[in-house]
């Protein structure tokens, strides 16, 4: 849900920019905008993936442990 709104964020600011960079006198500042937001958008849409990914290694590696926990216990 977080990205979905960074990503029309970034839409909109970006689209903006371009926008403006057609009538400006010097139009680079503008596209230094428009590139960087989606720069910023894709360095943290791989930020929060990264950490998803992190979160789902340490959740399956618990699962795991409690398993191998829960099977030892067992046996006599």
């Amino acid at each position: 849900m977080k990205t979905i709104l960074y990503f029309i964020i970034s839409c909109f600011i970006s689209t903006f920019a371009f926008w403006g960079a057609l009538v400006a006198t010097n139009p680079f500042p503008l596209y230094g905008v428009g590139f960087g937001i989606w720069a910023l958008f894709i360095w943290g849409y791989n930020q929060r993936s990264k950490k998803e990914a992190d979160k789902r290694f340490q959740e399956r590696m618990f699962r795991d442990f409690m398993r191998s926990k829960d099977r030892n216990t067992h046996r006599w």
